[in-house]
């Protein structure tokens, strides 16, 4: 019996921490100029991941597509996007990989689901003002992970979004991960 508890707290801890987002905001020296309540576009959105949906997928997609829907639905829920914007916002997908639900549920960490973006905040001019590295990942869970593959874009917006009118963490460096 004692075994079993012990199992299944091992399972609730790795369930805990087996989801996680991390970013962080590099201000230049002109990113004071970063209005929070300013109205941001979406430029080039480029995949350097090399990651590529195997032939058979049913459900394939292009990376570029989901993270530019994922951006624009969230900039709009905030009501901070517009065509053209006050800052362009131009995202590079470092990496993508979309897991499997079922490896989480047997084994927390195998299967991840990870998605990670470079966004750069730049001027209508084209100079870059901030960077905003952000990581997302699910590395542990079963059922209620399923599709984690595809609603990962949707948290890396979010996340992106918080960071870009949240002015008093951005200020003082890195944004802690949400909770």
């Amino acid at each position: 019996m004692r075994k079993v508890i012990l199992a299944l707290a091992a399972v609730a801890c790795f369930a805990v921490m087996g989801c996680g987002t991390k970013v962080a905001y590099t201000p230049t020296p002109e990113a004071a100029k970063v209005n929070p309540a300013g109205k941001f576009s979406i430029g080039d959105v480029t995949d350097t991941s090399g990651f590529v949906f195997p032939a058979d997928e049913k459900d394939a997609f292009k990376l570029t597509d989901a993270m530019r829907d994922a951006l624009k639905a969230e900039l709009e829920k905030k009501t901070a996007f517009a065509m053209p914007g006050d800052y362009v916002l131009s995202i590079n997908i470092d990496d993508y990989k979309p897991g499997n639900a079922f490896a989480r549920w047997l084994m927390p960490g195998a299967g991840k689901t990870e998605l990670s973006v470079v966004c750069s905040v730049a001027d209508t001019d084209g100079k870059e003002l901030a960077k905003i590295p952000v990581r997302r990942y699910i590395a542990a869970g079963g059922g209620y992970t399923i599709g984690a593959w595809k609603y990962v874009f949707k948290e890396v917006a979010e996340a992106l979004v918080q960071t870009l009118q949240n002015e008093d963490k951005r200020q003082n460096g890195p944004v802690p991960p949400p909770q």
